[in-house]
């Protein structure tokens, strides 16, 4: 199941206003940039779909770790076998002795004598539970260890967070619009991404296991002041750049028209937001499948939107 697990925000001057000048024409400009000005602090909202929690002995979880995706548990080799690097039951398995450990949740009381004359001091007591060559299994006696004699393989979903959270810094992109100039009430607008550019990013290893992490743009909702918004998703998230020879048409891809003009909003100008929703796709190098890992960038824009007056 896909849960929030954290939530965190960041400010930080980004661009934020869409202004434009008057224009007397419903045609788009014929070279539109988007009008976008450096002026007031927007925010970045990062958020991250639960990657799972590295499994512990007794949860039940597979040893690598499915980060919400759906894989089987991690196999070990040994002595000519394959067996669950983490057994519900038995706890994790070392290759080095062919022995399940698993730490005692909770600890017994120093007064236990299971202690054989240690203390909690010492380290964590464990269960431990060897495969012969037979492939037949042995329990021995409770363990005094002051480590975990077994880590835990690395999760790769947890990989993948971290990477997200620590390494990849989401910009929000440029914002392409036309017209450039003041669109007016029953006109075209035309709505893209001049410049989303993903964060640089490269493969991450650990335990032998290698992480890749690729942003792509999943959606973009533009809340246009006006009481509506305009959502693009996919193939057409970023929508479509305008190009003079489109003439007044409408975008094939992302587009709005306002029904009214914004002369009775404070300023003048609607005021809404921009939510560019980016997925981070992992890829592991086992095959193991683990969830996009989302990251959500916003952004305030303006509009001032004319009314088109006829005389007669």
């Amino acid at each position: 199941m896909l849960k929030p697990v954290r939530r965190w925000v960041i400010g930080t001057p980004l661009f934020a206003g869409l202004l434009v000048a008057p224009m007397g024409s419903a045609a788009a400009d014929p070279t539109p940039t988007g009008g976008a000005t450096h002026c007031e602090v927007a925010t970045i909202c990062t958020g991250a779909g639960h990657p799972g929690s590295t499994p512990t002995p007794g949860t039940g979880s597979g040893g690598g770790g499915n980060g919400g995706g759906s894989s089987g548990p991690q196999i070990c080799e040994w002595n000519g076998m394959q067996l669950a690097c983490n057994d519900p039951a038995l706890g994790w398995f070392s290759a080095v002795d062919g022995c399940y450990y698993m730490r005692l949740n909770p600890q017994p009381p120093a007064s236990d004598p299971r202690w054989k004359g240690k203390t909690p001091a010492d380290g964590d007591l464990y269960t431990v539970n060897c495969r012969s060559s037979d492939g037949s299994l042995t329990g021995k006696e409770d363990t005094v260890l002051a480590q975990a004699p077994v880590p835990p393989p690395p999760n790769p979903a947890q990989m993948a967070a971290r990477y997200v959270e620590d390494k990849l810094h989401f910009v929000p992109p440029e914002l392409g619009v036309a017209p450039k100039n003041d669109p007016v009430v029953g006109g075209n607008v035309w709505l893209w991404l001049a410049d989303a550019k993903a964060p640089p990013t490269k493969p991450l290893t650990e335990g032998g296991l290698t992480v890749t992490v690729t942003p792509r743009v999943a959606s973009v909702t533009w809340d246009l002041g006006d009481g509506t918004t305009v959502t693009c998703k996919g193939a057409a998230a970023a929508g479509t750049p305008y190009d003079p020879t489109y003439g007044a048409g409408p975008s094939p891809t992302c587009g709005h028209v306002f029904k009214s003009g914004s002369g009775t909003k404070k300023d003048g100008r609607f005021t809404g937001k921009v939510n560019v929703v980016w997925m981070n796709d992992v890829t592991v190098s086992d095959g193991t499948k683990v969830d996009p890992i989302e990251v959500r960038v916003a952004a305030d824009v303006e509009f001032r939107v004319a009314e088109v007056q006829v005389l007669n």
